[in-house]
């Protein structure tokens, strides 16, 4: 297969240099990646300015651009531009830190492969703790790659993320959905600069998964020694939300 590798924490990123080397082993691989690191920015797009395109050198990578836009302009600029031939799978990652439960709005990561997902590319998004191993997770995510169908077990895109702590034992893979779990403290930390301005550090909660969560979800599947698969779709419609009120105007 073709698969563009893209990420938010950067052509640098040694998630990204695990994952190219690893998934190289098998097949062509082109990346497209932030010329630094882009976390937490959302499905953002750069709309006006321009994105700057510098070719680079990457260990794997048949080709590899380092971009200055968003991770999701990364994946659109690699699939639209960037490629010399079709793209049969966009990956995201893999990203130091989990995207789990509701930090998932947040994630470059996700949504870099979200973007993929609506040019009509299979996509998925990879992550891993802090803390974790890229090269361990990255065997292991060509296990699972190796394993998939993917036209048969990806309808849009899938999210999935692996535990890989020193001393954790992977006990298998899970389909679960997202947990309903904020990652990010609800507080700022107040600090001053040296010549006394004022600003606002917010505190980070990411990856306080504890087993007591259970394996029913992503957040807590993770934090019991289990690989996450979790299918994502782009729809923000809450179908049990419709009302039969009607207003006059």
């Amino acid at each position: 297969m073709h698969i563009l590798l893209v990420n938010d924490d950067g052509i640098n990123a040694p998630g990204l240099g695990a994952l190219a080397m690893e998934l190289s082993k098998e097949h062509k691989i082109t990346i497209s990646a932030p010329t630094e690191e882009r976390s937490a920015v959302g499905h953002g797009l750069t709309t006006r300015l321009p994105l700057f395109v510098e070719k680079r050198q990457a260990p794997g990578a048949d080709a590899a651009y380092a971009v200055s836009g968003t991770p999701a302009d990364c994946a659109r600029v690699g699939v639209l531009c960037l490629a010399e031939e079709p793209i049969d799978l966009v990956v995201s990652g893999i990203n130091k830190g989990l995207n789990v439960a509701m930090d998932m709005l947040y994630s470059g990561t996700v949504s870099a492969a979200m973007e993929a997902a609506m040019l009509d590319k299979k996509s998925i998004a990879v992550s891993t703790q802090w803390d974790g191993d890229f090269e361990k997770a990255a065997g292991i995510f060509a296990k699972l790659l190796g394993q998939l169908d993917l036209e048969r077990d990806i309808d849009f895109m899938l999210n999935v993320n692996i535990p890989t702590l020193p001393g954790q034992e992977v006990k298998g893979t899970k389909w679960v959905p997202a947990g309903r779990v904020h990652l990010w403290a609800d507080t700022y930390e107040h600090r001053k600069t040296p010549d006394g301005r004022d600003y606002y550090w917010l505190k980070n909660l990411q990856d306080a998964a504890t087993p007591d969560f259970g394996t029913d979800t992503d957040i807590g599947c993770v934090a019991n020694g289990y690989v996450s698969l979790s299918p994502l779709v782009y729809d923000l419609t809450d179908g049990e939300g419709f009302r039969d009120k009607e207003f006059a105007l």
